[in-house]
């Protein structure tokens, strides 16, 4: 053979080669990460892949492969808003318990040679949580049948108050927003449970959000509202676990930072439980709001010890909620998770899914030297303040801690060893409770501080220096409190409703979800043509209730602002007949 036909040869043999190993090898690139993590222990039966840091059009071929439910085809793409990662969906649910491989030619975070292995949990059948759907109110307002606004006794106000708003999201009841007086401007009634009510940002337009609670009819959601109060989006989280009403955190991206869980079948004979115990996973995700894809996912089983949890084991044949996430963060490149029950925080890099440092605020295994005066223990609503310290509703969970408090924390140092969490401030309920459950604190924009106590049924705007500027009282819980300003602009006209008595016509008129309304005024007539100005009245509440003299057969109100400007109008109805929604 003539030695030009030979090298070809060579060189052909050779080309092969390469490919060959470039069907096994990473290409030379930026490492990408895939969540579920490498290495996930619970990993959904219905789980999507999802690859960050890289253009969907660029990841390249990936074979999906279930140890008992053999090659899954994709079955769909699904590409990220942000044109920074792509879910792979694949075809039919993989069996539990199995071990699945993927195969990618990319540098894969937390992987070996671009491939990985994911095992699926062992999911108990027929959990169901659900709450009855709302009721209608057995005496609602005159104008408005349908609501029954909840009784606020404020014992404490102040013109040092911050602008804005209060939300509340009632166990018992629905969604309330209370102006700086506490009286209710916005409400809105819902199923039985904790709602998780906030005002947020979306897209750079404020929006509210809040948990709807599952019924038998359908499951448990995250709903956001825009100003008119109308809903624009609904987000649950990805690869079949059911969302906690805990966390809802709109990012500035177009995402959503969500907990979810699900129950495992889970040996625990390491905390001497059973082998086959069913424990409860709480699951971290960041779920992109247009396309639903999971951008992130983090699992506290397979990352937290069950030897950190606090929480007594239950009964046989009912599920250990060993964790109780309860709050998510975002911090940079990473997440503040706080879990309740390990009375901790852990930072977590959001990259690849590993704890970077844990704080414990009851004197157990931490990365940090907490002193006595910067203890916390079932903790809530953890957050990363701009000036860089860290807040912390301080639930006084253990033994022995009297108040709950809101605690701000600055963490100094960056080595092992020499970390310390040191006391900046600490805002103690003045009724001097611990709050069993729920809760949270927020540090507002003027540098006012806000608390709901949870359990305790109050909320408390302090000043920067510990004073009580604002305090009030309700019936039921709320999970959390918030403040904020808001510009809500009902859809519709107010409702009005009246009736004659012996001393002359009552009416009754509410605009629900206006929040400028001054003043209120009454007119009246025998027609459209001829009204007069019989009465008027300042704003009260969600509902004002105005006696008039001299009202004819025809009355209508007229919302005003401060400075006289009118806002709206009902309709102009029959004394005694009533008009709205």
């Amino acid at each position: 053979m003539p030695a030009r036909l030979r090298l070809s040869a060579w060189g052909l043999g050779l080309l092969a080669a390469l490919c060959l190993v470039m069907l096994v090898t990473p290409c030379a690139s930026a490492k990408i990460s895939v969540f579920p993590s490498p290495g996930t222990p619970v990993a959904s039966d219905t789980t999507t892949f999802s690859f960050r840091d890289v253009k969907p059009n660029r990841l390249g071929p990936v074979r999906i492969i279930g140890s008992v439910s053999g090659e899954h085809a994709i079955a769909r793409r699904i590409k990220h808003s942000d044109r920074n990662g792509v879910s792979l969906v694949p075809a039919g649910r993989f069996a539990d318990g199995e071990t699945v491989s993927v195969f990618t030619r990319k540098k894969i975070r937390r992987a070996r040679h671009g491939s990985f292995t994911v095992r699926i949990g062992e999911f108990p059948n027929g959990e169901k949580l659900t709450s009855p759907p709302p009721r209608s109110p057995r005496r609602g307002l005159k104008s408005r049948p349908d609501l029954k606004a909840p009784r606020i006794r404020v014992t404490r106000t102040s013109e040092q108050v911050a602008p804005g708003s209060y939300f509340l999201g009632f166990r018992r009841g629905g969604l309330a927003i209370l102006n700086n007086r506490g009286r209710v401007t916005w409400y809105r009634p819902t199923s039985f449970g904790f709602n998780n009510f906030e005002p947020q940002i979306l897209n750079g337009r404020p929006v509210l959000t809040y948990f709807r609670t599952p019924t038998p009819k359908r499951e448990g959601a995250y709903v956001i509202l825009n100003r008119r109060y109308r809903k624009i989006a609904e987000v649950t989280p990805g690869n079949g676990y059911k969302a906690d009403l805990h966390e809802f955190r709109l990012t500035g991206r177009g995402t959503a930072l969500v907990l979810a869980y699900r129950s495992v079948r889970w040996n625990l004979s390491s905390v001497g439980g059973p082998v086959n115990g069913r424990v409860v996973d709480n699951v971290v995700q960041e779920v992109d709001i247009k396309t639903g894809a999971v951008l992130f996912e983090w699992h506290a089983l397979g990352n937290i010890n069950l030897r950190d949890s606090t929480e007594p084991r239950p009964g046989p044949g009912r599920p250990w909620d060993a964790f109780h996430l309860n709050s998510i963060d975002a911090d940079g490149n990473s997440l503040l998770v706080s879990s309740r029950w390990a009375n901790s925080v852990f930072r977590v890099g959001r990259a690849g899914g590993r704890i970077k440092w844990v704080l414990r605020g009851d004197g157990g295994p931490s990365d940090f030297k907490v002193g006595g005066r910067s203890h916390f223990s079932g903790q809530h609503d953890v957050r990363r303040l701009a000036d860089g310290n860290i807040s912390i509703f301080d639930n006084a969970g253990a033994p022995g801690r009297r108040a709950a408090s809101v605690l701000i924390l600055r963490l100094k140092g960056k080595k092992n060893g020499k970390r310390r969490a040191i006391r900046v401030a600490r805002y103690r309920n003045p009724q001097g409770r611990p709050s069993l459950a729920t809760g949270g604190g927020e540090v507002l924009p003027d540098g006012n501080v806000l608390a709901g106590w949870g359990n305790s049924n109050s909320l408390t705007e302090f000043s920067p220096n510990g004073e009580v500027l604002f305090n009030a009282r309700y019936r039921s819980t709320a999970y959390r409190a918030r403040k904020a300003v808001w510009d809500g602009k009902p859809q519709g006209r107010p409702a009005i409703a009246s009736v004659d008595g012996a001393e002359g016509t009552t009416v009754y008129v509410s605009w629900n979800g206006a929040q400028d309304i001054d003043r209120w005024e009454i007119l009246s007539g025998p027609d459209a043509e001829d009204l007069q100005v019989v009465g008027d009245s300042r704003w009260m509440n969600l509902e004002t209730t105005i006696p008039v003299s001299g009202a004819d057969s025809l009355v209508q109100a007229v919302a005003l602002d401060e400075d006289g400007q009118e806002l709206g109008r009902s309709d102009l109805v029959e004394v005694g007949r009533r008009s709205g929604p």
